[in-house]
């Protein structure tokens, strides 16, 4: 059964419970102790940098575990001085004997690991002040092949002295856990800062409905009636286009029109310009005829052309009275010429 291993992501995001609980399943599984010396490494870190408990008390038998019975290796031996304190007195001579052939050995093999312990220990006795931020280390570090990258711990500890914090960034490269296609990640620290940031309030916004759903059929004809008068629209409401217009002619509600009480009058010829001004003279109006079907049809329905050319009403009607006139006239004139 392959067993995944934990990463970066998992490592330095899990919480400690979730955390402590894959690190000793994976150890059971796969029995791989360099790894998991790496991996609690990590969480040492994590511990003294970062706000929050995530102490390996938990996982002491483990650690016991591995270094009195497992066989040595590098990793154990340069990582080993961590977890000195997880032993008593005589047990810790029994791991050094185990891992090392001498003392000078064990000096040489620690030494650096000595001086990484004792700021871990400092940045621990750091209680994080209450604040209404978050603070990220935002790093950056170069891989084996030179290459450099960025990365960010979140919730960490505010910063009270630059050059045990960028000291502490620095232990990562001790390590060799964490790779992306065969290169190791942190071979070499480059610099850092810290950044804070909070959410102090938020809000998300209904859908908004269509402007036609909001506005009563009633209010639409009032924006064709503000530009007949020459008046510019409220500010804020939208202009109407054409097809808007027409599509509120055809919805318009059809009412009943009265009886047609007007007589009708012997309309004037009004003057217009002919090739000949002796046959216009000469001229008589015809008289007028009755309305036809199709313009007594037109009476009855809801007079809706001011929407449309932004006219009045008594303006739309003097206009249709003078062209009627005018094809009258036209009309007289063609015959007279036969």
């Amino acid at each position: 059964m392959d067993v995944a291993k934990l990463g970066q992501r998992q490592l330095f995001g899990m919480k400690k419970e979730t955390l402590l609980k894959r690190v000793r399943l994976y150890f059971e599984q796969t029995q791989h102790a360099a790894e998991v010396v790496e991996y609690l490494v990590v969480i040492l870190f994590r511990h003294s940098i970062c706000v929050g408990d995530f102490s390996l008390q938990p996982l002491s038998e483990l650690i016991r575990q591995i270094f009195l019975t497992e066989t040595p290796n590098d990793s154990l031996r340069r990582h080993c001085v961590y977890f000195e304190d997880f032993f008593a007195p005589e047990e810790w001579q029994t791991v050094i004997q185990r891992l090392f052939t001498n003392e000078e050995e064990y000096h040489e093999f620690t030494k650096e690991t000595c001086l990484y312990k004792q700021l871990l220990a400092k940045k621990n006795l750091e209680t994080p002040k209450e604040s209404e931020f978050q603070f990220d280390l935002v790093s950056i570090f170069k891989d084996a092949n030179g290459k450099r990258h960025t990365w960010t711990l979140r919730n960490t500890k505010q910063v009270s002295s630059v050059e045990e914090t960028a000291k502490v960034l620095e232990l990562l490269t001790t390590l060799t856990i964490f790779q992306a296609s065969g290169v190791r990640r942190f071979a070499e620290y480059v610099k850092f800062k810290s950044q804070k940031g909070c959410i102090d309030a938020e809000h998300e916004a209904a859908p908004a409905e269509s402007v036609q759903e909001e506005q009563p059929e009633e209010s639409l004809p009032q924006e064709p009636i503000a530009a007949a008068t020459g008046k510019a629209a409220p500010k804020g409401q939208p202009r109407s286009s054409s097809s808007n217009a027409r599509s509120t002619k055809q919805n318009a509600p059809k009412v009943a029109a009265k009886p047609d009480t007007r007589t009708t009058l012997q309309e004037e010829t009004p003057p217009t310009k002919s090739e000949n001004p002796s046959d216009f003279a000469k001229t008589r109006p015809p008289k007028t005829n009755k309305l036809t079907t199709e313009s007594a049809a037109a009476l009855l329905e809801p007079d809706t052309s001011y929407m449309r050319h932004g006219k009045t009403k008594e303006q739309i009607k003097q206009a249709r009275e003078a062209r009627r006139r005018q094809q009258k006239v036209n009309k007289a004139l063609k015959k007279k010429k036969k």
